[in-house]
């Protein structure tokens, strides 16, 4: 399946597909060791109590990159839930660390609540068995992992001293065994179950919560 969005180093690779979905994690040799399956990892945003993934038909997207660079310059708007992001994506060029950047526009004429999800759909080595996710509570954040492969997800809400660092909430749980879809059914009610550690066929999903944005502010997460 074509690529629209690669974003990577010499050792980490992510693609995004044409609905802005993080596909494929190669790592550590870009096009050997594929740790999601080419399996979609979503991301969601929720407010006013209503919830969106960024591939529903309601957003209005634009996927590029950042002149000259591979910073992908990524606008998506939401008219009915009257939201704005503004994402850019990379990779670090020396180490394999992903970041992302989202500016959050609030386009209501009164403040909200916007909390973004962000789910990941593990198989670790090519394989979906035997995997472990968890949340580490000295860093706030997520953790999958299997044999020597670790990968950390984290997050943080605002800058310099207003910000806050570590997840709001997480969820970690079973997928594709015995009807279960996956931890990012948990988010659409925009509460995540907080279950500290799920092994085996597993995913996981972090939220970032930022709460009164004012109207016609932008920020960033």
């Amino acid at each position: 399946m074509p690529r629209d969005l690669p974003v990577g180093n010499g050792q980490l690779l992510l693609n995004f597909d044409k609905n802005y979905n993080v596909r494929d994690i190669y790592w550590p040799h870009v096009g050997q060791e594929l740790h999601t399956a080419g399996d979609i990892s979503h991301t969601g945003v929720w407010v006013d109590g209503r919830f969106a993934w960024l591939d529903a038909p309601d957003w209005q997207r634009e996927l590029g990159y950042e002149s000259e660079t591979l910073v992908t310059h990524v606008t998506l708007q939401h008219p009915d839930l009257q939201l704005k992001l503004l994402v850019r994506d990379c990779v670090d060029f020396n180490r394999p660390i992903f970041l992302r950047h989202f500016t959050v526009m609030n386009q209501a004429d009164h403040p909200r609540e916007v909390r973004l999800f962000f789910h990941y759909d593990w198989h670790i080595w090519d394989a979906a068995d035997a995997n472990t996710v968890f949340y580490y509570p000295e860093f706030q954040a997520l953790i999958a992992y299997k044999q020597q492969a670790y990968f950390l997800m984290n997050g943080q809400v605002g800058a310099g001293s207003n910000a806050h660092i570590g997840i709001s909430s997480w969820a970690t749980g079973k997928k594709e065994s015995n009807g279960s879809e996956g931890t990012w059914r948990d988010a659409e009610d925009g509460v995540l179950g907080r279950n500290p550690i799920a092994q085996g066929s597993v995913d996981g999903t972090l939220s970032l919560h930022i709460p009164d944005i004012p109207p016609g502010v932008a920020v960033g997460a």
